[in-house]
Formats: C-alpha cells, structure tokens, sequence
C-alpha cells in the first residue's frame, strides 16, 4: 500500500471520542458560545506542552475561574487585574506562573474590547499561503496589548520567559506548535476541531510539529529537515498537501499518536515496529516487522 493509503486508513481507525477526551481541545467544549469557545481553547493551547497530566489540571483551574465570572467571555471582558491577582497567583506550571496568566488575559481584555473575536486578528492577506503570516500578526497583536495592560511588562522585551512562552511567534523560527495546533481547533472541523474561523481555509493551516511528528516524518520520508522549526512545519504541510490537497493537517493526529500513545522512540523496538501502521514505509523498519 502506499503511505497515502496507510495514511488514510490511520485516520478512519481513529477514535473520535476518545482522542477528544485526552486532547487539550476538550477545554473548549465545555462550552457552546463561540467566543468562549475561542477563548478557552486560546488558553487550553498555551499551556499544552508537557505532559497532559500535568497542564490539564492548570487549564482547568484556570476555567473553573472563569465559570466562577459567568463564562471565559464575560471573566475577559470585565477581567480585574487587580482584582484577579491574589487569585491566579498561586496557579503555576513550570516556569508559567501566576502573574503571567493575569498579564495575558487583561491583554486579552485590551484586545477584545466590548465585542470583538480573537478570530478577527486572524487574517490572511492576499498571496499568503498559509496560516503562519496571519498567526505571527495576531501574536503581535497580543503581546502589544498585554505589554501595555495594567499587569503587562510595560515593553514585550522586559516580558518574562514564561509570558513570552504563552505567546510563540512563528516569525521567530520555531515550530509555534501550540499556535498552530491553536489555528487547526479553530478551523477544521471533524468532531473535535471546532470550525470557528471559517475565513480560512484548512488547506492554509499548518501541522503543528513537535518532537514526535517530527521524528515520524524524518522516518517514513516526510521531511529531511534534521531541525523542528517553523520550516520544517512548513514542509511536511506541503508533503502531507500532495495527499489531501484541501486538508493536509488531517493527518496530524495520526503522526503525533505514533510518537506518543504507540511509543515510536525513532529506532527499531521489536515490541512496537511489527504492529505499526506505517512499517512498510520507515526507515528504522527490518524484514521481520514487514513480514
């Protein structure tokens, strides 16, 4: 078969409800209002790095507080840093802390005025390709409005790590997996992406990459980037597009799954490479897992 069938055939054997309950996106559906749905799944994607565990109980705390406020929309709209800082001091997740949520969500406030979206700062301009030009201007816009918040750093220089980390731009290189991950909540929608930005097309979107994609797309041929950046992001959008021209990342929970439940480590382990789908094409495969 080819790796575009064995592709396919990943995708169909997923389990919709189940990938819903073990990824981050399920923070958003908590709720039906689109623009709390925006708002929770902005604050899911920030802090989903590590291990889910660890970020989930952050991100439901921090939700908890905002259905305290009557919803994320109305908690960010009428948000009081002041306020609201005795509160989320406590909340930490390794180097985000407590200040750095207030920071965001009253730049969030500044950005979102009385009645404004998050999906309005996400535009493509004429002869863009992809997402990430759109993406790079609505961090901008962000970090211009928390440096300038009541609880902001005054200039986005003086931000510390664990704010600029909530905030990634894919115009600095990196992979800005979580933005990405961010743009493919809000535009696929497949009965765990939401489809809230229908302004962009999911042809435009991006994967997003981390270790694991990455190490799957080096290992059936995807990508022969040895960096994980923005780049390489790019690449394995474009291979992926010669398969599903109009939806490229929807194999992107396919790869990432390999890495992380199935536990590809990169090189042959006889108690994983017999069974995985994608054996036939993969480097670090022998003749006794293809037989």
């Amino acid at each position: 078969m080819s790796l575009k069938a064995d592709l396919d055939a990943m995708v169909e054997a997923l389990d919709v409800p189940g990938r819903l309950a073990n990824d981050p996106v399920r923070f958003a559906h908590r709720y039906t209002a689109p623009v709390d749905q925006e708002i929770a799944a902005f604050l899911a994607s920030g802090l989903a790095y590590g291990r889910v565990a660890l970020f989930s109980p952050v991100i439901a705390t921090l939700l908890d507080r905002a259905d305290a406020q009557g919803g994320p929309e109305a908690w960010v709209r009428g948000f009081d840093a002041e306020r609201e800082l005795p509160v989320l001091e406590p909340l930490y997740y390794r180097w985000n802390r407590g200040p750095d949520h207030v920071a965001l969500l009253d730049g969030l406030r500044i950005l979102l005025g009385a009645d404004g979206r998050l999906g309005d700062h996400v535009r493509m301009e004429p002869g863009e390709t992809d997402v990430g030009p759109a993406l790079s201007r609505f961090v901008r816009a962000i970090r211009a409005a928390v440096s300038t918040s009541e609880a902001g750093p005054g200039d986005w220089s003086r931000a510390s790590r664990g704010l600029r980390y909530l905030l990634p731009d894919p115009a600095d290189g990196s992979t800005a997996k979580r933005m990405a991950m961010l743009a493919r909540w809000m535009v696929r929608t497949d009965g765990v992406d939401l489809g809230l930005w229908t302004h962009i097309p999911p042809s435009a979107l991006v994967v997003p990459v981390d270790t694991h994609v990455h190490r799957i797309a080096r290992l059936v041929g995807l990508s022969d980037r040895k960096t994980a950046d923005w780049r390489t992001a790019v690449e394995l959008t474009r291979a992926l597009a010669r398969f599903a021209p109009s939806d490229p990342v929807r194999y992107d929970f396919a790869l990432a799954h390999l890495g992380i439940s199935d536990g590809c480590s990169g090189s042959h382990q006889v108690t994983v490479c017999p069974t995985c789908p994608l054996r036939r094409h993969c480097v670090a495969a022998t003749v006794t897992d293809l037989a």
